[in-house]
């Protein structure tokens, strides 16, 4: 049992691959018990190992088939102890299994169910798979991107911490109206995480100021090979300071709307004069003028950044291998208890359940 602010709250997660273990990881980060249960065989998720460790920390592991009776008993009673439970199957396979969310609503009242699945509980879809770039592409994110692939599985993960949400906010509310069956869809998700950039498309005001139409707002190269980030959003005052820097005159009087009329002539300017310069010291010289700017790191050297090591992102897990802990701090501290992810079924014992695959 963690020892964090959900410290007492036990958790069952029933989900496989991203959604929904990142969210009950999650849980488990800020102090819940959470007991994963896998198939037999296992989480598919575990033959791609560091995928599997970054969502499955500070978890245990029972093996159960739920497609017999004897799994089936067997996840009724890890329930009757339990404060939550998150699914990820399609909608009607819990029903198949013989456990619909609606009768272990009845038979558990204070059970706060989350289920995580592509398109939600109710619609034509809603029986339909769906993989993150899918729910992407639905949800109008790949639109303008260069190659119509994203590195981060940005649908996943929004999903994932929406169900974190729901969760917490099923456990406050069940203090007043018992537990409650919260529906989680990655595309419902995906397009609500996108309110301000949909707002335009709501109105006949296309304009929300997102991405800003500023010529110093992107990436840009820099003559050591560096690419570093500016991101001046109408602050007249930076960029100002900005051309100082680069040495381009009065360019630097010139106002927002001013610079957003000569957008694509401007940046041309500014790429020219960074590519005469070495990236460190032009964030060094515009960060002391209070100009908004980065490198644009590798995954790689992400965590040399002297802000992260400051804030001491990396966990170092009990199986000696590194994570990255939970972003949050309490009164200044990380919680960091990290065990690292279980074995298979490791704890099938610890519940009185035979070894592993014995429920085949």
């Amino acid at each position: 049992m963690g020892s964090g602010p959900l410290a007492g709250v036990v958790v069952v997660s029933l989900a496989e691959q991203y959604p929904g273990p990142f969210a009950a990881m999650v849980l488990a980060d800020l102090g819940a018990r959470v007991t994963m249960v896998e198939r037999p065989s296992g989480d598919p998720t575990r033959r791609h190992t560091a995928l599997f460790r970054a969502l499955n920390r500070n978890k245990r592991s029972i093996a159960l088939d739920l497609k017999t009776p004897r799994g089936q008993a067997a996840l009724r009673s890890l329930l009757a102890d339990a404060d939550v439970l998150i699914e990820g199957f399609r909608p009607g396979v819990m029903k198949r299994l013989g456990i619909p969310p609606e009768e272990l609503r009845r038979d558990f009242p204070d059970l706060v169910i989350a289920s995580v699945s592509s398109y939600g509980q109710t619609g034509p879809d809603r029986e339909l798979g769906s993989h993150d770039l899918t729910v992407q592409g639905r949800a109008g994110l790949l639109d303008g991107a260069p190659d119509g692939v994203g590195v981060v599985p940005t649908a996943d993960l929004v999903a994932g911490v929406f169900a974190v949400i729901g969760v917490l906010s099923g456990l406050v509310a069940r203090h007043a109206r018992g537990g409650s069956h919260v529906d989680v869809s990655m595309l419902d998700c995906l397009v609500a995480w996108q309110a301000v950039r949909m707002a335009g498309h709501l109105t006949d005001d296309e304009t929300t100021g997102y991405p800003p139409r500023e010529p110093a707002y992107g990436v840009f190269r820099c003559g050591d090979g560096g690419e570093v980030t500016l991101a001046i959003a109408g602050e007249d005052p930076q960029w100002a300071a900005l051309c100082d820097v680069l040495e381009l005159g009065d360019l630097g009087d010139l106002r927002t709307g001013e610079r957003e009329s000569r957008a694509d002539e401007l940046r041309t300017l500014l790429s020219r004069a960074l590519a005469t310069r070495e990236s460190g010291d032009v964030i060094r010289r515009l960060e002391q003028r209070g100009v908004s700017c980065g490198h644009v790191r590798r995954p790689s050297d992400v965590f040399d950044d002297p802000q992260v090591k400051a804030r001491r992102l990396l966990l170092d897990l009990s199986s000696g291998h590194r994570s990255v802990r939970q972003p949050l701090l309490f009164d200044g501290q990380a919680i960091t208890a990290c065990p690292d992810v279980p074995a298979l079924g490791e704890h099938n014992e610890l519940y009185g359940l035979d070894p592993v695959q014995a429920d085949r």
